[in-house]
């Protein structure tokens, strides 16, 4: 799988690019803010997205970044375990989340427990892991 990876603290790249690698990701590049032009020259298959130090915010940054790679698997790293905030972000475009609350090597298990990630939305919103966002009548689920 062709990912990209988003972190805005420049020192943490090399860390993150190690796990992304040892979870079997080959990372093609490397930003530390979400640059469209470079998102799509390099077509990824998933966009790995630090959203903790957005100052836009997170979510926000989730949207931008849906709106631009439409068809990328988008895996938001963050340290909050907010469920608020969580949901807030399947809602805003990720696929998936991982926390960086973790040692490495329990982050390299996250990464590869990911396993096949889950295909992207077409739409502005991702379904959760856990299911799909909408009820079995097509309307929005709450989630609050």
């Amino acid at each position: 799988m062709r990912a990209y990876l988003i972190e805005p603290q420049k020192l943490f790249v090399p860390f993150l690019t190690s796990v992304l690698r040892a979870g079997g990701i080959d990372v093609v590049a490397t930003s530390d803010d979400v640059d469209g032009h470079d998102i799509v020259a390099h077509a990824p298959d998933a966009i790995f997205v630090d959203i903790d130090f957005f100052e836009r915010g997170g979510p926000s940054t989730l949207c931008r970044i849906r709106e631009i790679a439409r068809r990328a698997t988008i895996v938001a790293i963050s340290d909050s375990d907010d469920a608020t905030f969580e949901a807030s972000c399947y809602i805003s475009g990720a696929n998936a989340m991982v926390s960086k609350a973790y040692a490495a090597e329990t982050l390299i298990k996250a990464v590869r427990a990911l396993g096949p990630l889950p295909p992207a939305w077409p739409f502005a919103g991702a379904a959760s892991r856990s299911g799909d966002l909408k009820g079995s009548s097509g309307e929005p689920r709450s989630i609050a």
